[in-house]
């Protein structure tokens, strides 16, 4: 009787125990980092910059059109305001880096990179040239989406006769274009294509729509 009563006790305990396990253990779970990469199963990962909230927006409208994973890489200096702007011109110019975050990306599972960057000082955004600084996109399919309040191909219609001004901006901007394709041929992407979004006068409405059309190129560029 009495080992019977002790067992009773010591199964009483146990029942009572198992219960706080259990809420411990949901805590715990609760209380994990989550990953900064949520992946849904998708070939296809849109990873950009956005300063103003211009590139944000084109990037969720891929989102929606493309059923891709969507990944926002942050910059830890403060670019709000006029002197934000400013010092993102400087640095950009300049070709700095600053810390990111994330600074490391988890690419296993993506075949198809869609990288999206506003143009600062006629270069990509210093958040984006650290992107393809510190990680590698070997064996991948990359897309470079670009935006800005101008036409980076505006001078492209100038032949080698045109007044010196006009030769010089369209070498220039050949060049920056370049650059940025070159960032990425070095950081291992096959480089597929480059799209750039003129937002100069555009409402939301209209960059929405531009997006879409690009959105409807990728999606066959993707089923390759």
């Amino acid at each position: 009787m009495k080992t019977s009563m002790t067992l009773w006790k010591k199964n009483s305990k146990l029942r009572l125990l198992l219960p706080c396990l259990l809420i411990l253990f949901t805590t715990a779970l609760l209380l994990m980092p989550s990953s900064t990469q949520c992946k849904s199963g998708t070939n296809t990962l849109l990873v950009y910059h956005s300063r103003s909230g211009t590139t944000k927006l084109v990037c969720e409208t891929l989102q929606k059109n493309l059923n891709a994973d969507l990944l926002e890489i942050k910059d830890t200096k403060d670019r709000s305001g006029t002197l934000g702007f400013i010092s993102a011109s400087i640095d950009a110019f300049r070709h700095n880096h600053s810390p990111i975050e994330p600074e490391q990306l988890d690419l296993s599972s993506y075949d198809f990179i869609v990288v999206a960057s506003p143009v600062w000082s006629w270069n990509l955004s210093t958040p984006i040239h650290t992107l393809f600084e510190k990680n590698r996109f070997d064996d991948k399919k990359l897309v470079l989406i670009t935006t800005a309040n101008i036409h980076i191909m505006k001078y492209e219609e100038y032949g080698d006769d045109a007044p010196f001004i006009k030769k010089f901006l369209r070498d220039y901007l050949r060049g920056k274009r370049k650059a940025a394709v070159t960032e990425i041929i070095e950081s291992g992407g096959e480089f597929v294509d480059h799209y750039h979004i003129e937002t100069k006068g555009k409402t939301s409405e209209q960059i929405v729509e531009v997006s879409s059309n690009i959105a409807d190129d990728l999606r066959e560029k993707i089923a390759r």
